[in-house]
């Protein structure tokens, strides 16, 4: 960005106190000198605000800068013929923020002398001393020479140079060493710089649409446009954007777009940096409100402030992505022309074929045939070999898009198109990604437009509403290619049997189309959804299907986490919902590729386990038919049925089975498969005579988890014994369930994650998980209780609620509690305690997850076994509130 001078005006505004001091060279104390910084910092966030100028303020910073540097070399008496002090890096093209490194070079002309080398030491130990954030290098010419070879970073920063005391004849010739091609020829650089371009997108999920984005790396951010000057300067030789204009290589627009874009981007980051008090970068959501306000959003309501600043940032990162793809693809035409030499091969009227681009005919095709912008997606998909259009064909584009207007959208042939891109396989979600980050699918679905860069204030999602759409259309298309020996082959099959593809890419389009309105978005998007079929074409069917899916999104991964899917009545609940085969095999589908594109942490075995099942269960209840649907009864005597023959053939004696099961409440048989009641009842009656306490591990169960089994006398505080223990372990319960006998023992599954977010893989970590659960249930004296964890910054940030709903038994004496509460690691400890400190004892409970909220359900008594008073419950109430602050 350009070194703006300092104006009359800005001098004759507030200066540190010290500052003619300084600039005339005074020697201060450290004391003094750390105040003129403080005072500095302080200046800088008085003459910030909503209308100040960001060019002024940092150049007065850096200027400020220059003179206390001088200042600190001058007093340190470094020979004037011996070195030079030299700015680089982002302190060398004038651009200090509040918390920047200060990038600096001591230069030499030999090897010094030891006085010489004393006198630097000096000079950078006061900078030290003063608490400068210093990056520093001491080299001879010849040295900075051959690191610069050696290293494209070292040279990018010697690039950006600007001198500020000391021999000027050796900085000359450095500077004039560096500027040359010799070291670092343009094509050189730009292969390198490139791949370092891509490499870093990578990094940060090649986009900056992330909920607590980067202000200074994510893609579309300030370095982007750094990375666009250095190009730009090692080919053309120019120090600004604007001098690229007469260089015929940038237009007037796109310079404009440019400088706005670094204007937006500045501000934000220097707003930060005054905020936090530091060089911090990572808009945090704890930072976002306050720096919103420093900016001046206005608005009462805080997520509405907030969303009106982020929705500013992402725009802002979204357009220099593109602006940066366009530039780097054009340099890339002039750096190596050979690419522009090639024979342009015709298609059609309106465009043709160059290498591996896709390029116009005229620069009028599109004024002459608007419905040529979708040609253009609609082309790149027939051609797929293709790596995309050229940067010209892009440029006009964005040029033209203002003639996507509503007679545009309302155009048969070009809806026909646009419904023909979004089915078209293997190349569907490449194209639609492309339509989006070139503002063409905004324009003909201004829905889209809408939620491009809104915030979605939830614990689950890590994108922006368009990027999580987008890449829950990315996750639907995956489906439709063949795969073996993963999860993947088993979704395609699943694929296979869907009538129509067409019908879960435009669910995945629309399932959360409406968020951000005032209403249920599943129920707006679904009228949208519906809409919008019906006016390309589909029929009545596949709209009410389309628009059902999208009302519906929700629900199996709710079903699935939220309640037990092993109660009959919770599935045929969820399977009269779901109606018939055909929606249940897109629901599931929609269901994976909507959690897979939320957070990638989000998807586990357990929960891939627990849809599967779901799927799986759902699909035998309606192979049998709704109209006769399988009783509780009858399951309950299936599984004993299947797991007393099982026991049999292990050995264990009929009637010793049957008496063991009469302890039990028939809710038990419900909420375990046959499977588990067996190993369950192998695992009790296999203990030695005497021992009270039983922990068995299944490593791999069928609930994608490691699964913890408890058997010991019920007693008070076991809960919090376990969970204390198991948080010790480092081990995540996904899931629990907790069952206290007619006879008082408790039989209590853990379902548990390692940190990995996978079951425990090693056989030897399993047996000291046992080992130390059954040290502590036998002698739970010596047990210390975890100390409750507070609640993770972004909980806290986003103020998510902890409900809590408590109601008596009339036949039981027990109050049931349900507690609805976000997750987060060491939340069971704190409840654990919570019911510690209210001296509460728990009979049964059923723990779950849902996405990063948790849905408990706890029959809870006092010690003496009786249901909690109102008293009771509001004191468990603001404990438990308590231990989750």
């Amino acid at each position: 960005m350009p070194d703006v001078n300092l104006s009359e005006r800005l001098m004759q505004g507030p200066l540190p106190a010290q500052f003619a001091d300084v600039q005339a060279h005074k020697p201060l104390t450290i004391s003094q000198y750390k105040e003129f910084s403080r005072e500095t910092a302080e200046i800088l966030r008085e003459r910030f605000s909503a209308q100040a100028n960001i060019y002024e303020l940092i150049a007065l910073n850096t200027f400020i800068m220059d003179e206390l540097l001088k200042n600190i070399w001058q007093q340190s008496q470094v020979p004037d013929h011996a070195a030079a002090l030299v700015a680089v890096g982002g302190y060398g093209r004038r651009e200090m923020f509040p918390g920047s490194d200060i990038d600096i070079m001591i230069v030499l002309d030999e090897a010094s002398d030891p006085s010489t080398e004393l006198k630097i030491k000096a000079f950078l130990t006061l900078l030290w001393d003063i608490k400068l954030p210093v990056a520093q290098s001491v080299r001879t010419v010849k040295e900075c020479i051959s690191e610069a070879k050696n290293d494209i970073t070292v040279m990018t920063s010697l690039m950006e140079h600007s001198y500020l005391a000391g021999n000027r004849e050796l900085y000359d010739r450095l500077a004039m060493t560096i500027d040359k091609n010799k070291i670092w020829p343009s094509k050189k650089y730009f292969k390198e710089k490139s791949e370092e371009l891509i490499s870093r997108h990578h990094k940060y999920g090649d986009t900056a649409n992330h909920l607590e984005p980067n202000v200074k790396e994510n893609p579309g951010s300030l370095r982007d446009l750094h990375t666009l000057q250095w190009l730009t300067n090692r080919h053309f030789k120019t120090s600004c954007f604007e001098e690229l204009v007469r260089e015929s290589f940038l237009t007037n627009n796109e310079v404009s777009s440019l400088r706005d874009a670094y204007t937006t981007l500045a501000r934000i980051r220097f707003a930060l940096h005054l905020h936090t008090g530091r060089g911090e970068d990572r808009l945090l959501f704890d930072y976002q409100y306050d720096v919103a306000s420093l900016l001046g959003f206005e608005n009462i309501q805080r997520n509405h402030r907030v969303e009106a600043f982020m929705q500013l940032f992402y725009r802002t990162t979204n357009r220099v992505s593109t602006l940066a793809e366009i530039i780097v693809q054009r340099l890339q035409s002039c750096i190596f022309p050979s690419l522009l030499r090639r024979r342009a091969k015709p298609i059609n009227a309106c465009f043709q074929v160059r290498g591996t681009q896709l390029e116009a005919r005229h620069p009028e095709i599109f004024v002459q045939t608007p419905s040529a912008i979708l040609e253009v997606f609609s082309l790149l998909q027939e051609h797929s070999h293709l790596a995309g259009p050229s940067d010209g064909l892009t440029r006009l584009l964005l040029d033209h898009l203002d003639l996507i207007d509503e007679a545009f959208r309302n155009n048969d042939c070009n809806r026909e198109r646009f419904v023909s891109i979004l089915n078209h396989p293997g190349t569907n979600s490449r194209e639609i990604r492309r339509m989006a980050q070139l503002g063409v699918l905004g324009k003909y679905w201004p829905c889209f437009d809408l939620v491009t860069g809104r915030m979605q204030f939830d614990l689950y999602h890590i994108y922006t509403v368009e990027e999580h759409t987008l890449r829950v259309f990315e996750n639907a298309c995956q489906f439709s290619i063949p795969a073996s020996g993963n999860e993947l082959a088993a979704y395609h099959d699943v694929f296979t049997q869907t009538p129509k593809a067409l019908i879960l890419y435009l669910a995945a389009l629309f399932h959360d189309i409406a968020k951000g309105r005032n209403g249920d978005h599943s129920e707006l998007g679904a009228e949208d959804a519906r809409d919008f079929c019906l006016n390309h074409n589909l029929s009545s069917f596949d709209a009410n299907l389309v628009s059902w899916l999208v009302k519906n999104h929700l629900v199996m991964s709710m079903t699935a986490q939220h309640q037990d899917i092993n109660d009959p009545m919770v599935l045929k609940k969820f399977a009269e919902n779901v109606g018939n085969l055909t929606r249940l095999h897109y629901l599931y589908l929609l269901t994976i590729a909507d959690i897979q594109g939320t957070n990638p942490k989000l998807w586990d075995s357990w929960r891939s386990t627990l849809l599967a099942n779901l799927y799986e269960n759902t699909s035998r209840y309606l192979h049998h038919g709704l109209d006769s649907p399988v009783e509780p009864k009858e399951l309950i005597q299936e599984v004993k049925e299947s797991a007393l023959q099982t026991l049999g053939k292990l050995g264990f004696d009929t009637n010793r089975c049957l008496a063991f099961w009469k302890e039990l409440e028939e809710d038990y048989f419900l909420r375990h498969s046959d499977d588990e009641v067996v190993r369950q009842a192998s695992a009790i009656f296999s203990r030695p005579t005497k021992e009270e306490v039983v922990v068995s591990i299944h490593q791999y169960s069928a609930r994608g988890a490691t699964e913890i089994f408890i058997y010991c006398n019920d007693r008070n505080y076991l809960f919090a014994h376990i969970t204390s223990t198991l948080s010790r372990l480092g081990l995540t319960v996904v899931h629990a369930r907790i069952i206290t006998s007619k006879k008082g023992h408790a039989l209590d599954t853990f379902l548990v994650l390692s940190e990995a977010g996978e079951p425990i893989s090693d056989t030897s970590q399993c047996t000291i998980v046992a080992e130390r659960l059954a040290e502590t249930l036998r002698d739970p004296h010596r047990i210390t209780l975890s100390s409750s964890k507070k609640l993770p910054r972004k909980i806290r940030e986003l103020r998510v609620p902890v409900r809590t709903q408590f109601e008596d038994s009339p036949t039981h004496s027990y109050t049931t509690m349900e507690l609805k509460a976000p997750d987060f690691p060491g939340l069971l400890v704190s409840l654990g305690s919570a019911f510690v400190d209210c001296n509460i004892s728990i009979h049964n409970a059923r723990i779950s997850k849902l996405g990063e909220r948790v849905h408990n359900i706890f029959q809870l008594s006092t010690l003496d076994n009786q249901p909690l008073n109102s008293q009771q419950q509001q004191g468990l109430e603001q404990a438990i509130s308590q231990s989750l602050q």
